[in-house]
């Protein structure tokens, strides 16, 4: 499994992300838009709206202060107007500074889209069997250096000692609470699913090892065939299919 895909380290990915919207001329908007909306065809893929449930199921999406967190409201807005879940929002360390954060928070109030600011809602809401179809976990990315620091390490460390019981987690680019080169610290969310984002970070080698019917998908579809070159991720590009936005790894 682990010969299934090159990975790209922290630092390299982190001067992947400045290079994309530099000589890439990217924008942030763009690259956002496009890797949440990447983790929303991922999820509607993985786990496919129950056509008979009224009301419909919901998403909790769980986001992080930093750009992980705000693929996640990218990818809440994209399920809610597809008519597939009803995201429900745990947004407890909003970044006020960011005008581009800003504008998603307002995208999804415009929209109704519900949200939650304590652990004791998310316990309520993940008490009803079937009521969550699934967990989305964007609260660290790549960058993250342990530990995990309040208000986050109280939902983490609920979802870890209480996974066998909870809707499965699917996460963004690296399962939160990971070190993203060496896998899980002292706790494990115990992720069933991972979206990697522009290309794998090593730690996705030991989720597919972490247990069976781990779930691993590559999303981020916007790499030129010479920045892939640079970074010796080339066969990332050969993964897609035709049109297709996110693939199975």
């Amino acid at each position: 499994m682990s010969a299934a895909f090159k990975t790209l380290s922290a630092k390299a990915a982190a001067q992947l992300d400045k290079e994309l919207m530099s000589t890439g001329a990217f924008s942030i908007d763009q690259l956002m838009e496009l890797a949440g909306l990447a983790v929303a065809k991922a999820i509607y893929k993985q786990y496919p709206p129950q056509k008979t449930a009224s009301p419909s199921q919901k998403v909790l999406v769980l986001v992080g202060p930093g750009n992980n967190g705000g693929d996640g409201l990218v990818a809440a807005r994209h399920l809610k107007t597809w008519g597939a879940y009803e995201p429900v929002i745990y947004y407890p360390k909003k970044s006020s500074k960011s005008e581009l954060i800003n504008r998603l928070v307002q995208q999804l109030q415009n929209l109704d889209i519900k949200e939650v600011s304590t652990l004791d809602e998310i316990k309520q809401l993940l008490s009803t069997k079937g009521e969550v179809a699934v967990t989305l976990d964007a609260i660290f990315g790549f960058s993250f250096k342990p530990p995990i620091r309040e208000p986050f390490n109280d939902v983490i460390g609920y979802l870890s000692q209480n996974h066998d019981s909870l809707p499965p987690v699917f996460s963004v680019d690296i399962p939160s609470g990971w070190d993203v080169d060496e896998g899980p610290t002292d706790i494990d969310i115990h992720a069933a699913g991972l979206i990697s984002l522009t290309a794998p970070k090593p730690c996705a080698e030991r989720f597919v090892k972490s247990g069976p019917n781990k779930v691993h998908y590559l999303g981020g579809r916007f790499i030129s065939p010479t920045i892939a070159k640079k970074y010796g991720i080339e066969d990332i590009l050969d993964k897609y299919k035709a049109d297709e936005l996110i693939t199975k790894l």
